[in-house]
């Protein structure tokens, strides 16, 4: 049920106000997630005479019944062939960024069938699979046969082959580790103090460990994210607009992947990515992320006014203090879920495709509770969609000086502004013609391939924090505009200036996001000043709409749009987006690593992976949540307020 000042707002709403809404997320944002028509191409229609690219035998057959199996993914290369017609088809087609290598071919190899190709059945040897299990080489030249006598047979063309990786019974029978073990012992314990303290809770026991134990409670800690009685803060729309936004964001990650999955259809896929219109579909999902950027610098802002004013001290202790609570609610669950990762997440990839899947969590866990991981070790990631914490977090720690700045010297506050707003747009542009970068993501089919590991814009522009800081100010300016016309009672005059801004905002973005369409067909020698100042200007408009678009719902309490946003069903959702955002990597690739392969590429396919990680990813987002990040979150909060007791014993001076 919504409260009764929603459901006001919900009977004076304002279709234009409702226009604008749907209008800024549907065709911003969801159309590019969801973007999955396949368009007619003539230049696919060649792909019917031409080798598949990808081709796997029965992987559970292979095993079935044979100890001494082995499963080699086989990379073969066709070799050059200026008289056969396919070759020059296959170059056409692999000269095409937007297109798959054509003349990179993937054989999913069961070792002992490939064998009985090549050799009669009375000359197969039992042994032979022993000896090609420890002689690499002797190994390689069988399955290079294998797949040669396939590819002359059909299109007499030969390959170098390559073995990417063999699976044996070896990799099915690997004990539990120290590490993993430990894991275990982590989780049974986490059972063990939330089954006590919900029987404690429901027991209504009051005992001088009940602060240690009491917020592990399972009905307190769902009451807790459940009661949208009282708003969270001053903007409870936010919450609705970080949930809708977290939704696609899943519905992005849990789709890409398909991109990497050996496909029977790939010409499908690449009808898709040759549309004359997806350039402006890839722009929407490369500046998705700005507006958790925007997100957080606002209300990093909104936060430290209103503290600001309850408490108008601001020194060393108080900034130690919001450092030591916001890690407080970051690191418990993120160093949970990165144990996971180094551990137990390896074995549940136990596919032949799996390996393409590849963490680095219990190699390089470091980088990311240092929050370094956008910058360090890009190419061998922890949880991949981990930069984007790191990135965030350097971020506040900036924002929180630049504010105490502005605070301690109030006459310095329009320099502050006019120095970040120069930074939002000279910093990217700077980086964008020094490394002789495109303007904006651009894809390629080769770079999704390897998760844009090897992609210098990724690298160098996408992840950076001080490239994303202009997306981060731009919220903090919002956020102390709110302040001020808050402050000073400029509701209605806001109100009104908004709504026009809001409508000029989409135009330009409409104009600057539709010049993607041509800027491919535009030549450019890099270092390039035109694309230099577009690039700027692109990643900067999407900083600034998501600045426009928070204020402007923060001063429109009367329309549907509001009342759909602050919405106790979103409100919920927000609160569990962060939880939701740092299991989504291992719900995503547990899925695709356990997918049957070679798998089809369509709408069903689509809906029906999604909606499996939406559904996976919610509960143990849910989970996390509830066992880990808010438990954790709250008895280290209460310790970092020296409110921490047992009893008649204060565990903590006040450690602040």
């Amino acid at each position: 049920m919504c409260s009764s000042e929603t459901c006001r707002g919900m009977k004076r709403f304002s279709s234009a106000d409702t226009v604008v809404f749907w209008w800024y997320i549907c065709c911003c944002w969801l159309l590019p997630a969801v973007y999955g028509t396949n368009f007619a191409s003539s230049l696919m229609k060649m792909q019917w005479k031409l080798p598949k690219l990808f081709k796997y035998d029965d992987f559970d057959e292979c095993r079935k019944g044979n100890p001494r199996f082995q499963y080699c993914i086989v990379q073969a290369v066709i070799r050059p062939n200026e008289s056969s017609d396919i070759w020059h088809n296959i170059s056409l087609l692999s000269a095409n960024p937007l297109n798959f290598p054509h003349d990179h071919l993937e054989r999913g190899i069961c070792l002992h069938d490939c064998l009985r190709r090549v050799f009669p059945v009375e000359q197969l040897e039992i042994d032979q699979m022993e000896i090609l299990a420890s002689n690499d080489e002797l190994r390689l030249d069988y399955l290079s046969r294998c797949v040669n006598m396939e590819l002359e047979a059909s299109h007499q063309l030969q390959t170098s082959a390559s073995i990417l990786h063999c699976l044996s019974e070896e990799n099915f029978l690997s004990s539990f580790g120290l590490a993993d073990q430990c894991f275990l012992g982590m989780v049974i314990a986490l059972v063990l103090l939330v089954g006590v303290a919900t029987v404690r809770d429901c027991k209504g026991s009051d005992s001088k460990y009940d602060q240690l134990i009491q917020p592990f409670s399972l009905p307190h800690n769902i009451n807790k994210l459940l009661n949208t009685a009282k708003s969270d803060g001053s903007l409870p729309h936010l919450e609705g607009l970080r949930a809708l936004f977290m939704l696609v964001i899943i519905l992005v990650h849990s789709s890409l992947p398909f991109i990497r999955m050996p496909l029977n259809n790939p010409e499908d896929m690449e009808s898709q990515t040759n549309h004359l219109t997806f350039p402006i579909w890839n722009s929407g999902n490369t500046h998705m992320i700005t507006f958790f950027f925007a997100l957080g610098g606002m209300v990093l802002a909104v936060s430290f006014l209103s503290q600001i004013e309850r408490s108008p001290t601001v020194d060393f202790r108080f900034l130690l203090k919001k450092l030591l609570n916001r890690l407080a609610r970051l690191v418990p669950a993120y160093a949970f879920v990165i144990f996971y990762q180094a551990t137990l997440f390896k074995r549940t990839k136990q596919r032949p495709h799996a390996a393409r899947f590849n963490d680095y969590c219990s190699e390089y866990w470091w980088t990311n509770l240092l929050f370094i991981n956008n910058y360090v070790h890009l190419d061998e990631p922890c949880m991949k969609f981990g930069w984007y914490l790191g990135a965030d977090f350097q971020l506040f720690l900036i924002g929180m000086a630049i504010m105490t700045l502005i605070w301690k010297f109030p006459k310095t506050k329009k320099a502050c502004i006019g120095v970040v707003v120069f930074v939002s747009f000279w910093v990217p542009g700077y980086v964008i013609y020094v490394e002789k970068l495109d303007a904006t993501m651009m894809f390629s089919m080769r770079h999704a391939l390897t998760e844009l590991r090897e992609y210098d814009f990724f690298e160098k522009f996408y992840t950076p924090g001080h490239i994303n800081a202009g997306s981060y100010f731009f919220g903090m300016i919002a956020g102390n505009l709110y302040h001020h016309i808050s402050q000073n009672k400029l509701h209605s005059s806001a109100e009104l200036y908004l709504s026009k801004v809001l409508y000029v905002f989409l135009t330009v973005l409409f104009f600057l996001n539709g010049f993607l369409v041509m800027l491919p067909s535009i030549p450019q020698k890099k270092p390039s000043l035109f694309l230099s100042i577009y690039g700027s200007a692109l990643k900067a408009i999407f900083g600034i709409g998501h600045g426009i678009l928070f204020l402007y719902f923060g001063f429109k309490t009367n329309s549907m749009s509001v009342a759909f946003l602050q919405h106790p069903i979103l409100r919920v959702m927000g609160r569990l987006s962060y939880s939701i955002y740092i299991v989504q990597y291992a719900v995503i690739y547990t899925i695709y690593s356990n997918m049957s392969i070679p798998t089809t590429y369509s709408g069903f396919n689509l809906i029906f992976v999604t909606s499996a990680v939406l559904f996976m990813s919610f509960l143990s987002g849910a989970i996390l949540h509830l066992v880990v990040e808010v438990p954790c979150a709250t008895v280290l909060k209460k310790a970092i307020d020296g409110k921490l007791d047992i009893g008649s014993r204060k565990i903590s001076k006040k450690l602040l």
